[in-house]
């Protein structure tokens, strides 16, 4: 019999297969498949594998979760329920939640899922938006407490898609204590002179600045302190974000090399980094290739570049090459001056650039806008 039910099982789902939402008729016909596995035993694990989609080790752990169903009319009601329009799951984000979370099957529709998903909705929250958390952190779907969780996360972050952009890359949104870590964090940086609006576009970059433990956050400020960048401006935020994503003996070797590249003092790079603390954040291979570029091709100092190190936060390929093409062409041409700042040329937008250098000499030089864009692309004209 047990032979017979796996292969009816196999060829039933051939014939009928799951797409976004789970078909009811589906379900009954597994489920009276199913019970037919064998007299006087309710087969959960079945259930869980043919219709949930999970293997049979995840189901033989799920068991505890299952071993009082009496029938699967409350799962197939879960299934139906987040598989339809108020959630949305597919197949595969079922088998997510359910290896995740199997107690999700024992939930209620109406006094559980429909609730919590009434509550995410109130955050304004879409049915894809509630999916894609689901996909993030399944577990999390039934457990965290909406209302003080995002009742706190939302007014900070301003939407679902923002909350959404850092939960992807930090779950412990959800599961970190709010008022002995999160909310001391904030404290934290807001004594440092950040305000609240700062200090949720900080989470952008460094999303476990206010989920780590204050004790790392309080070093993290003593660190951007030492960097010498005056508080409530915009480069100790910009101190803050570096030190958070460095180690203390990653930074001090990035230090040193800078050093050793440019042939400069210690306080000389420290004061570049003053003027423009994330150069810290470039790597060693792109800020020696744009010293050898600006020193070599287009012929400026070290100098230059310690007193300017915003250069060093340009691409080479896509911005420093291509510009200095076309200063080039235009200094051979006489039609700028030859001490022009190779800073001015880089640091403008690409609409502003080509509004000054390239537009208003299409007339004398008709090939220079697609010379630009072909060197954009990595492809100087020679």
């Amino acid at each position: 019999m047990l032979r017979l039910q796996k292969h009816l099982s196999i060829h039933l789902q051939d014939l009928l297969p799951v797409h976004r939402s789970a078909s009811l008729i589906q379900l009954s016909l597994q489920r009276a498949l199913l019970s037919t596995a064998s007299p006087g035993h309710f087969a959960a694990d079945e259930y869980l594998v043919s219709t949930c989609g999970i293997t049979r080790e995840q189901a033989a752990k799920a068991a505890k979760c299952t071993s009082h169903w009496k029938s699967y009319s409350n799962a197939d009601a879960v299934l139906s329920f987040l598989t339809g329009p108020a959630v949305g799951l597919s197949k595969a984000d079922i088998t997510l939640l359910v290896a995740k979370d199997p107690r999700i099957l024992n939930c209620s529709v109406d006094n559980t899922l429909r609730v919590r998903v009434g509550r995410f909705r109130s955050y304004g929250f879409s049915a894809a938006q509630i999916s894609s958390f689901v996909r993030v952190a399944p577990y999390s779907f039934r457990t965290f407490n909406i209302d003080e969780k995002l009742g706190f996360w939302m007014p900070l972050l301003g939407s679902p898609d923002n909350f959404l952009r850092i939960f992807r890359r930090n779950s412990y949104l959800v599961a970190s204590d709010l008022h002995k870590v999160v909310k001391t964090n904030v404290r934290l940086l807001q004594e440092h002179g950040l305000s609240v609006e700062e200090i949720g576009k900080m989470c952008v970059s460094n999303p476990r600045l206010l989920t780590g433990k204050p004790d790392s956050t309080r070093a993290i400020l003593v660190r951007a302190d030492e960097i010498g960048v005056p508080r409530n401006t915009l480069l100790f935020r910009q101190a803050v974000n570096v030190v958070a994503g460095l180690g203390r003996e990653t930074m001090a070797a990035k230090l040193k090399m800078m050093a050793k590249i440019l042939g400069c003092s210690d306080a000389e790079v420290a004061r570049m980094v003053q003027r423009n603390p994330c150069v810290l954040l470039r790597s060693t291979e792109t800020i020696q290739g744009i010293c050898e570029f600006l020193t070599k091709v287009v012929g400026v100092d070290t100098k230059y570049i310690q007193g300017l190190p915003t250069i060093l936060m340009y691409s080479l390929e896509r911005r420093l090459v291509p510009r200095h093409y076309v200063m080039k062409v235009l200094q051979e041409k006489g039609l700028i001056r030859k001490d022009l700042s190779i800073y001015t040329m880089v640091a403008s937008s690409d609409s502003v650039f080509c509004s000054r250098y390239v537009h208003p000499h299409k007339d004398v030089l008709p090939g220079l806008a697609d010379a630009y864009a072909s060197a954009c692309n990595g492809k100087i004209a020679t």
